[in-house]
């Protein structure tokens, strides 16, 4: 800047000597160490700008950075310091690649509070049975950390459905869901608790910044939003004749739950827990259930 201020001061001495020998009025402009100076002269005022020059050799007008004027054997100065900035957001690991979209399956339970499992409040469930299937579509990464943290959210699906382990099945009765035994003489070959949720992530993932193998882990939170709940049973007739038959569907299931999700695993692939704090019927509405999950999940 020093040396711009020198050479803006010769320019006006030399204008001052020219502004005595001519009348001439006109505008000159000269570019100077990354620096456009634009001086404007008048019969009786000699005015001297300066901007910063952008990268690409442009000045607007709000990166001005000095004004001079010479009037009546005056020179009256104005230094700015309006430069424009940015603040950088951080951009760890920009190619961060998440662990949740993907396929995965796994084995579906009930728990009580204290994650007891099997015969939990009268239920009692076909463990090998009872699956549990995810289907991400969308994932986001936003890095926080050089370290190979981030959080990560999402979408996707989740079809889940609970097998009965007795002649029995689900069904809602005075507001109330309850199970009741199969009517006499007929056995159930199978008897479901069906529900689909959409669901939508908020994990802490941690991963291998160093990418020789990527090893991760993940915990977080996991709304679910259930969009069908069905209560179905197959059986055969004293004929032998198969049949399919949807006994009750809704049957006060939580319309919003929250799960705990912990996942890890290596590149794409990767094991997860599901736990849900919450019931899965409302309260006083249903069985005391908990469900839980255990599986493998495949990522994109």
């Amino acid at each position: 800047m020093k040396k711009v201020l020198l050479f803006t001061a010769a320019l006006i001495s030399l204008t001052q000597f020219a502004a005595a020998t001519t009348t001439m009025e006109g505008d000159t402009t000269i570019l100077f160490n990354n620096k456009r100076i634009k001086v404007s002269e008048t019969t009786d005022r000699v005015k001297v700008k300066v901007y910063e020059l952008t990268n690409s050799g442009d000045s607007v007008e709000s990166e001005k950075v000095f004004e001079g004027i010479y009037k009546d054997g005056r020179i009256y100065e104005t230094r700015r310091n309006t430069k424009s900035f940015t603040i950088s957001v951080p951009s760890w690991n920009r190619d961060y690649d998440p662990h949740w979209a993907g396929f995965g399956v796994g084995f579906a339970n009930f728990s009580d509070a204290s994650l007891s499992l099997n015969d939990v409040d009268g239920v009692s469930l076909n463990s090998g049975k009872s699956l549990d299937y995810n289907l991400n579509v969308f994932e986001k990464a936003y890095p926080i950390s050089r370290n190979g943290w981030a959080v990560v959210t999402g979408l996707g699906m989740r079809w889940t459905r609970y097998r009965l382990d007795k002649n029995e099945y689900f069904i809602e009765i005075d507001g109330v869901t309850t199970l009741l035994p199969a009517p006499e003489g007929v056995t159930y070959k199978s008897s479901k608790l069906g529900t689909t949720h959409i669901t939508i992530p908020l994990l802490l993932e941690w991963q291998n910044p160093h990418r020789k193998s990527e090893l991760f882990f993940s915990a977080g939170l996991v709304g679910a939003i259930k969009t069908w709940s069905s209560s179905k049973v197959v059986y055969r007739d004293s004929e032998g004749d198969k049949h399919k038959q949807k006994m009750d569907s809704g049957m006060n299931i939580r319309p919003f739950n929250i799960d705990v999700l912990i996942q890890g695993g290596l590149d794409n692939v990767g094991f997860y827990a599901r736990y849900s704090p919450m019931t899965m019927f409302e309260k006083n509405k249903g069985p005391e259930l908990h469900p839980v999950s255990i599986g493998l999940q495949f990522h994109f």
